[in-house]
Formats: C-alpha cells, structure tokens, sequence
C-alpha cells in the first residue's frame, strides 16, 4: 500500500523549505514536491532583507546561509529620475540585523532544501504537481514525473508553488485578477558601483515599482526592474524594452567594464487577497497565497513568516485530526492578526500609486521624503524602517511616532522641498509653482478619463473601508484583550 504522509508541500523555496523543516520537527511525516532539481534558478532580486536573515535565524540556518555570501550590505543608494538623492543606512529595527546579504536563489533554495530533509522531510524533485483532489478520507496529489503519471496522498497539502500556484488555483482562486509585480532581471560581472551595493531608482516609466542593482563584493551583481501593474492600468510598452532602456541609461556607468552573464528572464507575483487561503485539507503560504509585501515587493521574508505562522496550526489540526477549513483558519487569523493591517496599507499605496497621472506626483514626493531623510537621521532611519520592511506600514499613520522622528525645525521641510535643498526666495518660488503646476497636471489627467478615475477612485473608497474596519477589528480585540 502506497505511503500516507501527514504532509505533503507542494514547492520547495524558501516557504516550502521552511513549512517542510517544522513540520518534520513537529513529527509530522513531510513530503516536498517541486517541479526542478535543486539547485534550480529562479527570478528574483537575490537580496536577503533584514528581515529575511531574522526568519533564517528562526529556522536555524542563518549560519549555513552567511557563510555563503559574498557580501554584507549596511546602507542603499536610492535614486530618483536618475539623480542620486540619498544614502541610507539598514536601521536597527526590533531583533533584526543592520545589513542585508546577496544571495542568488539558486544557492539559497538549495541550502533550505537541504535544512528541509535534514530534519526529516521526504524530497521529490522534477515532479510538476497536475491536481490535487480532497474527499473527507485525505487528500491525492497527481503528478508527473519523468513523463509518467505518479499519485502521492497526504492528510494535508501545503501549497507553496509561488504565484501561479497550481494549489491555489485548485481551491478556486483567481491568479492575476488584482495588482500584479511583473518583473525582469539579469545578471553581470564585472560592475564598479561608486556608492553603495545597492541601487534602488525610481523614475517615470516603471512607477508603481522601481530599477535595483545588487552588486556583491566580487563585482557579481543582479539587475532589474519591476512594476505594478492590473487590467485598469496596464504595462505602456514591452516589459523587455523598459529594461534594456534602465539598464543602457540608467546604469551606464556602473555597466561601462561590465559583462551581461546571459539573457535576463521574467517573473511576476501577485498583491491581491485570493478568495481563499484554506480549505479542508489544505492551506497556501508564501506566493502562493499572495503575501508579498506590496510596499517593497519582497516575498521571502513573508514567504517564510507565513510558514512559520502556519506550520503550528497545521500540527495541532494534525494531532487534533480535524483538518476542516473551520480548523485550519486558526493560521488565516493568526496571519491576520500579526500582517493584516500592515498589509492592506501597502495594497491601499498601490492603489494609490499606480494610476499613470500620479506618477511625476508621487515621485515629487518621494524627493522631498528623500531631502528629509538626507537632513535628519532620526527621519531616515523611520523611513528605511519603512521600505526596508523592518518596521510596521501602520508605524506610518501613528500620530505618536510622527511626534518623535519628525523634524522640528522648519527649515529641514523647506530645504527639502527646494532645488538642491536652497533656502534662496527664488527657489522657494520656483518649487511652490511646481507644486501648482503638477497638481494641475494631476487634474487634467483625472479628468480626461472620467471612467478609469471612477473606477480607480471606486477602488481606493473600497480599500480605505476595508482599512478602517480592520483598525477597528484590532482595537476591539486589544480592548476585550486588556479587559481579560
């Protein structure tokens, strides 16, 4: 009779890795399922945040993961229309480290695989997942594997097959019906940063989103570009030429001694809530499950996190032998309760921010944040608490927190907001009729194209309610919490 695992994990990345390692530790008998032989390539920014390397640490393989880089990052470079704006440090936020790592995911998948079995989870590679089927008896996962049809069954399947999740999908949900990150990355050697290994540009034609450049100590560095885009606001031209256009521009003197490393690939991930996280016998992380943070579009980190969060509840329902969606959402509120919030914050800026009219608006914005932050460490260190995902999203709406990192002296916004950060007449003028000119801008935009301004402005109204109920969900929980 064929082997019933208590789990089977459908994806082996650093959420499947993850979720598949605890559930072996917690004596649950685990099989991972991936499509590829490790080690495998897949498109990413290989950076490893901050937050990142403190779920590493959680897991216990932070060790093995250092001990492969080849770089230890403590400060970003950001850019904004192809001006270096601003230095910024990696803060020391809560329990995570003040640098981050590079680390292509072909060699860090490998290593969590490897943790994965280590401690005890079962691993079968070039095994691409066609179905998964439950009854009230478990749960039967077919699947291919050198061309032959192969069936596995399980008390439970964990869905950690990143964006185009196959699992997902099998419970109903939607792929690409909401914000979409579309993405392309290349690799070269031999690059000369003048500033910091990091890079991060925002300009014009890929806002919502941004340009990067990962350079590791060796002059290795991962380059691309990613961009929100949905069907009210699709991509202006060939996601391929927008690269070509970053890297040729943008980069050029990075890149002058520089050699492509082959051609770049695509990719993309999803930031939208899926109709359904569970169901009976089954459970999505990571990707999977949409959880990218959509302010800085890092998916390892929750990816993580999320198996971390659900890997006691899928135990207990295990021990309990009550896999019931009813059981398994115990994980959908503990996520909740911990991202909720800070995650509905990030859909709302994306919403805001990817409306085409806004664009040379909000990158307006991003400058004087910038000018601030340049003039106030204090400043600079929230706001990298912010983007670096060290910090909460809900920190920037907390009135008591603006009261301690917001600069006192006047002349900081002034300079801020002026050319160069000249406190002259003259350039306070010629700023505040650029503040008039490009809210004058923003409205005749708007309104020349009344219907995706209703439909946008529909979206917003809708996602600021769901906002604000969520607010107020948490404030009662914590009031019947203190009561007792």
């Amino acid at each position: 009779m064929d082997q019933v695992f208590d789990a089977i994990v459908v994806g082996g990345g650093p959420g499947g890795s993850s979720i598949a390692a605890l559930l072996a530790r917690g004596g649950a008998s685990t099989l991972v399922l991936d499509k590829a032989e490790f080690p495998r390539d897949k498109v990413c920014g290989d950076g490893l945040t901050p937050r990142a390397l403190y779920w590493l640490e959680e897991l216990g393989c932070a060790d093995e993961v250092l001990d492969a880089t080849r770089s230890y990052i403590r400060s970003a470079d950001l850019y904004i229309n192809g001006r270096r704006l601003l230095t910024g440090a990696f803060p020391a936020t809560g329990p995570y480290p003040e640098f981050c790592i590079l680390l292509e995911r072909r060699v860090l998948d490998h290593i969590m695989v490897r943790h994965a079995t280590a401690a005890g989870a079962s691993l079968r590679t070039s095994c691409t997942v066609r179905s998964v089927q439950t009854t009230p008896e478990g749960a039967t996962v077919e699947a291919t594997a050198g061309g032959a049809p192969v069936t596995f069954r399980s008390r439970i399947v964990v869905g950690a097959d990143g964006a185009n999740s196959m699992v997902s999908r099998a419970l109903g949900n939607r792929i690409r019906e909401g914000v979409t990150a579309v993405s392309m990355r290349g690799y070269f050697e031999n690059v000369q940063v003048s500033g910091s290994q990091i890079e991060v540009h925002f300009d014009e034609p890929y806002f919502p989103g941004y340009g990067w450049l990962f350079s590791d100590d060796q002059g290795r560095a991962n380059i691309g570009v990613g961009i929100a885009v949905d069907p009210m606001f699709p991509l202006r031209s060939s996601l391929h030429e927008i690269y070509e256009k970053f890297v040729a521009e943008s980069l050029a003197e990075p890149l002058r001694n520089a050699r492509s490393c082959g051609k770049p690939k695509g990719g993309w991930s999803s930031f939208y809530r899926p109709g359904r996280m569970v169901a009976d016998r089954v459970v999505l992380i990571g990707d999977a499950a949409n959880l990218g943070d959509p302010i800085s579009g890092g998916g390892i980190h929750m990816a993580m996190e999320s198996a971390h969060v659900a890997a006691p509840v899928i135990l207990q329902a295990l021990h309990e032998d009550d896999l019931s969606a009813a059981s398994l959402a115990r994980y959908e509120t503990a996520w909740d309760k911990r991202n909720e919030i800070d995650w509905k914050i990030g859909e709302l800026f994306l919403t805001l921010a990817k409306n085409p009219h806004l664009r040379e608006a909000w990158l307006y914005v991003l400058q004087v944040i910038a000018g601030i932050a340049r003039s106030d460490p204090r400043f600079q260190e929230f706001v990298g608490g912010l983007f670096s995902g060290g910090s909460q999203a809900r920190d920037a709406f907390d009135p008591k927190i603006w009261l301690e990192v917001a600069p006192r002296d006047p002349m900081v916004w002034l300079g801020a907001a002026a050319p160069a950060g000249s406190l002259k007449p003259s350039s306070l003028v010629t700023q505040a009729l650029e503040g008039v000119r490009l809210m004058l801008q923003v409205l005749r935009g708007l309104i020349a194209h009344p219907g995706d301004t209703r439909d946008w402005g529909t979206e917003i109204f809708v996602k600021t309610v769901g906002l604000v109920e969520c607010y107020i969900r948490n404030e009662l929980s914590a009031v019947r919490t203190a009561a007792g």
